[in-house]
């Protein structure tokens, strides 16, 4: 094996080369196509912002889905260079000239070789360094792994793809537990197992396309130490599951970045090889068409991705950690508080250890301080490969709900409940698991949880009816267990999974408690309003947050409260170091394809004990500006705020609604009050978004 590794790493040698060649491109053809284009930059690992739409790319590739094999001749006709196929959901990857990404889009199609086209966005690392809490690794005893070994260790047949910046494979503590492709023989040039990838004996590199998954960052053999370095073997450290085996899959370059391109196969790849689990430790601001296609593919192929939830401090939700069909993981500490870096919010499936973690290190070191939603995402999905070693044959849903379901849900004392089921704890899912009655079709019957609403949009609904998602928690995956019921009118289900319904409303139906229930037992009721405007549609925030919670800041209510003008307030205290009041808003449900007309807020508020002369503004994120957090956000309201006595104010936002709306379809607010003082607070009775479709 030993030897096999030494030659691997002799295949990294020749990247500058390969990567210099590859920029060669047909420039009399080029300088035909782009006038514009005076010169070519040599290919750069740094992703740009690119100058029309303003998404984080590779500076010289795009995502393509040709209109047919004649488009695809034409293009590379016309001096385009197909780097890669991902035939199993339809896209290719091409090359354009430098810094030309947009201009190539449209060229492609005006001249109709594409149906599809997209930049190869730019994924960053989940990683926040930080300084040891802990002499030890805290992370395995706060997860009650010492109590779940006496059930299952792990097992060599399931599988965790560590998709990141590679392995190191040569590390003493992760070398006994490398996953092998044995379809394949090593070194000898050939696709033995006919996959479509050469010499795959370890994994792959799918950041610089060949067989070395070898680790030129760090990042990646950290986590793959979280997930399963060796145990019982008189070394350092144990992992989470460690006697499962490692799949090493690199999407990430030396400088830690990754991009659709290589992301996407990357997840194909691992559900097609048998990884059971798949670690990743990567975001983005958007979930882009490539990877949604593939993140479905690997979810009906069984294969579980889970994602770390990014170290924004904020409740805006990242990708693909926000993905109905991945697991997100925010970051906990010792004392079961949000780690002060970790988004947050009822988008974020569990928590899990996330500061001073002891992680391997690349040359068989050992870091005492590895931290960030990085080190949580690891965490869960080695708890996750628990779940199969003692179950191998259990669904997907059931190893997720297992996972899910058995997690703490212990609030932090000040900023709340952060994510939506709790803080992962193995031997409580073993025993979840262990106690399931298991159905012949594979799903598991659990002792009955009440179904949980946490929130409804549109919450108003026009008369002619439509559709209406409701996001929570304990629904299952199983649609035939359950019912949405409008008082006593069961609605039509057209989306169900465990965290998220999508319902219709029929024509005339009146207003009434929205229920879900599930096996028999409701939930609790939502009202649902009616718009008596045919296409007007309403909605209020769900997540929450006060940005620097940990200074003093802190935030109570939510989508109840901001529904209705009752009284009943959400409460935001400002920070107690600046005396600043920064309040991140999250808005759900819109279809920015089909909003139009105008977008108009209607604000109830008044300020508590704010210092003199402070202005209050309300803005909205501009997605037509640039990927969130390259754009800017529009300033809708810039006023004093009201004081001691409710003020409702509505206003009209500027130009096409569709631009405020991400493509998962969210309202991005922040509600700035810059100098509140220490003892300042905003009481906002009511803050309500219509639209029509």
């Amino acid at each position: 094996m030993l030897q096999r590794l030494g030659r691997l790493a002799q295949v990294a040698h020749g990247r500058d080369a390969r990567a210099t060649s590859e920029t060669v491109y047909n420039t009399s053809v080029m300088v035909t196509l782009f006038i514009s284009l005076m010169w070519l930059s040599p290919f750069s690992e740094q992703p740009i912002v690119t100058r029309q739409s303003h998404v984080l790319a590779a500076p010289d590739r795009i995502l393509v889905r040709f209109t047919s094999e004649t488009a695809r001749k034409a293009c590379e006709g016309a001096g385009f260079t197909i780097l890669r196929d991902i035939p199993q959901i339809g896209y290719t990857v091409v090359r354009v000239p430098w810094g030309q990404v947009d201009e190539s889009i449209a060229l492609f199609m005006r001249n109709g070789w594409a149906s599809e086209a997209y930049p190869d966005r730019a994924y960053r690392l989940a990683y926040e360094p930080n300084d040891p809490l802990f002499p030890s690794q805290w992370n395995l005893f706060r997860m009650q792994l010492p109590q779940a070994w006496d059930w299952t260790r792990g097992n060599p047949q399931v599988v965790v793809a560590v998709l990141d910046t590679g392995v190191d494979y040569n590390h003493p503590e992760l070398a006994p537990n490398l996953w092998v492709n044995t379809r394949e023989i090593p070194n000898n040039g050939v696709d033995d197992d006919g996959n479509g990838l050469v010499d795959d004996y370890l994994g792959y590199d799918f950041a610089y396309n060949d067989p070395d998954p070898m680790d030129d960052h760090g990042h990646g053999t950290a986590c793959a130490g979280i997930v399963a370095a060796a145990g019982n073997n008189g070394l350092q450290i144990a992992g989470v599951a460690f006697q499962c085996r490692i799949m090493c899959v690199k999407i990430g370059l030396s400088n830690g970045y990754s991009y659709d391109s290589m992301f996407a196969p990357a997840v194909i790849y691992a559900a097609q090889m048998g990884a059971k689990v798949q670690s990743i430790s990567y975001f983005s601001d958007d979930l882009t068409p490539a990877l949604r296609a593939a993140t479905d593919y690997a979810w009906k192929h069984g294969s579980l991705l889970v994602v770390a939830a990014g170290n924004y401090n904020e409740p805006l939700p990242l990708y693909p950690a926000g993905y109905d069909r991945a697991v997100g993981v925010a970051a906990s500490t010792p004392s079961d508080r949000k780690a002060s870096f970790s988004n947050m919010g009822s988008w974020v499936d569990v928590a899990a250890p996330g500061v001073g973690i002891y992680a391997t290190t690349r040359g068989g070191g050992y870091t005492d301080s590895f931290a960030g939603t990085s080190a949580a995402a690891p965490n869960a999905a080695g708890v996750a490969a628990l779940l199969w070693s003692w179950l191998p044959n259990a669904r997907i849903e059931t190893v997720r709900e297992a996972l899910e379901y058995s997690a703490e849900p212990i609030p932090d004392p000040t900023a709340g409940v952060y994510v939506n089921y709790g803080i992962v704890n193995a031997d409580r899912a073993l025993h979840f698991l262990r106690e399931a009655t298991l159905l012949p079709d594979g799903f598991a019957l659990w002792n009955p949880i009440q179904p949980t609403i946490h929130w409804v949009s549109p919450h108003r609904i026009p008369y002619e009816g439509g559709r209406v998602t409701i996001g929570g928690r304990y629904f299952g995956w199983n649609p035939l267990w359950g019912r949405v019921m409008l008082d006593n009118q069961r609605l039509q289900v057209l989306d169900w999974t465990d965290g998220k319904i999508v319902v219709w409303v029929p024509r005339g139906a009146r207003p009434g408690g929205l229920q879900v229930i599930v096996r028999g037992v409701p939930s609790n009721r939502v009202w649902l309003e009616r718009a008596y405007h045919p296409t007007r549609r309403g909605a209020s925030p769900t997540d929450r947050q006060i940005k620097g919670y940990l200074a003093g800041a802190s935030v109570t209510g939510g989508f109840d409260e901001l529904r209705q003008a009752d009284g009943q307030a959400l409460i935001a205290d400002a920070r107690d170091d600046s005396g600043d009041l920064a309040l991140y808003l999250l808005v759900r449900g819109l279809d920015k394809n089909r909003v139009r007309g105008n977008l108009r807020l209607t604000y109830r508020r008044k300020g508590r004990n704010l210092a003199p002369g402070v202005t209050e503004q309300v803005q909205l994120y501009n997605f037509a500006s640039g990927s969130y957090p390259y754009g800017n956000f529009t300033t809708v309201l810039d006023a004093p705020p009201p004081l001691n006595d409710y003020q409702t104010i509505t206003v009209t936002l500027p130009g096409n609604p569709a631009q405020y709306v991400s493509y998962e379809g969210d309202l991005f607010v922040r509600v700035l009050i810059p100098g509140a003082g220490a003892n300042g607070q905003l009481w906002i009775d009511q803050m309500r978004f219509e639209w029509e479709e």
